[in-house]
């Protein structure tokens, strides 16, 4: 099965807000919002870093320059 990077970016943020809640529950802090939070936003970072973007022929495009080359360019 094929995922996007979107689906993998929101596993590492899922994974990264149960590590900052599992971190605030081990440290017996009442609060765990801001430690979900900013596990998360750890983990959409580094997932945003870390995965490649997927280039797709859909994604490129095509022109013939002025000595009649062809470029292309990916999007």
């Amino acid at each position: 099965m094929k995922l996007s990077k979107n689906t993998k970016k929101a596993g590492l943020a899922l994974i990264g807000s149960m590590t900052g809640f599992l971190l605030a529950k081990q440290m017996k802090i009442e609060d765990y919002y801001p430690y979900i939070l900013l596990g998360g936003f750890v983990g959409n970072t580094l997932g945003e870093e870390l995965i490649p973007e997927e280039c797709k022929p859909a994604n490129t495009l095509g022109y013939i320059d002025r000595s009649g080359h062809l470029k292309i360019i990916h999007l």
